[in-house]
């Protein structure tokens, strides 16, 4: 069952299937509902940046592509609330997160200017989307989040 939920033998997938999911706010796979069970299987399986956030803590699953995005908060960042890691920028995407959440709305952000800390204050443009993902209850159980970092955008150097 935890390879149908984690497959592959990807980085993320192993840490995936390693980890003690009962100790965070997701509790054990077991419990899971079907919907994160299978966000979590097509996240592992894309060759492109993908995190989803679940639950009302917005906790954070991911895979290897976009766990370079991360910088030193990888690996610790898997399963913990969202806005606790990205917390430089919390003031920014919350909100978007609440409305995906609270009305089940979509956002999407194009070459947006983000002040991220990946070992270092840093200016970086992502391009991304929130999308709903909804649970078995029909409420918003989580979001898909596809991300691109602009590499040709102009940056600043780091402070």
């Amino acid at each position: 069952m935890i390879q149908d939920v984690f497959p592959g033998q990807s980085e993320m997938a192993q840490r995936m299937r390693a980890l003690d999911w009962s100790r965070t706010s997701l509790g054990p796979v077991e419990q899971w509902p079907q919907s994160l069970r299978t966000s979590v299987s097509t996240c592992l399986d894309c060759a492109f940046p993908i995190i989803l956030w679940w639950g009302p803590d917005f906790s954070i699953l991911y895979n290897d592509e976009y766990s370079q995005f991360l910088g030193p908060k990888h690996p610790a960042a898997l399963g913990q609330p969202g806005l606790k890691v990205w917390a430089e920028i919390a003031e920014v995407i919350g909100p978007m997160l609440s409305q995906v959440y609270q009305r089940g709305e979509a956002t999407r952000s194009r070459d947006l200017l983000l002040h991220i800390d990946r070992g270092y204050p840093e200016e970086a443009y992502f391009s991304f989307s929130y999308s709903p993902i909804h649970g078995e209850h029909g409420k918003v159980g989580g979001f898909f989040c596809p991300v691109i970092e602009d590499p040709r955008m102009e940056r600043r150097p780091p402070r």
